[in-house]
């Protein structure tokens, strides 16, 4: 889900993972929903901040007690010279987040606000 959110931002073909860019994140909900949400609006600060755009995203640990969520995100510094300028997203919301479990797979509903 926070390639998704990436690829609606920009091309993520264009994308490189520079092994010295990374994009580290810990978060904490109170719930599933807002466990997800918060791991969608750290990456997204994280751009806005960092400018670091991710193309692939390795989930570290989750702590569904606690629910938390260490993640690493891959990938490079945003610039508009190489990468095509997507639908900028200005912020997650929790407005008909979905978490839907299937036999062998999850589906996450997110909609963010443009």
């Amino acid at each position: 889900m926070v390639i998704c959110m990436f690829s609606y931002m920009t091309e993520l073909d264009e994308v490189e993972i520079d092994d010295e860019v990374l994009s580290t994140v810990n978060v904490k909900g109170h719930d599933e929903e807002s466990m997800v949400f918060s791991l969608l609006d750290e990456f997204l600060y994280n751009f806005s901040v960092e400018e670091v755009v991710c193309k692939r995203c390795r989930v570290k640990k989750i702590d569904v007690k606690n629910w938390s969520i260490e993640a690493i995100g891959f990938g490079e510094k945003f610039s508009l010279a190489k990468h095509p300028q997507g639908t900028e997203i200005k912020a997650i919301t929790k407005h008909d987040m979905k978490i839907v479990r299937k036999e062998s797979s999850i589906h996450v509903y997110v909609v963010v606000d443009i």
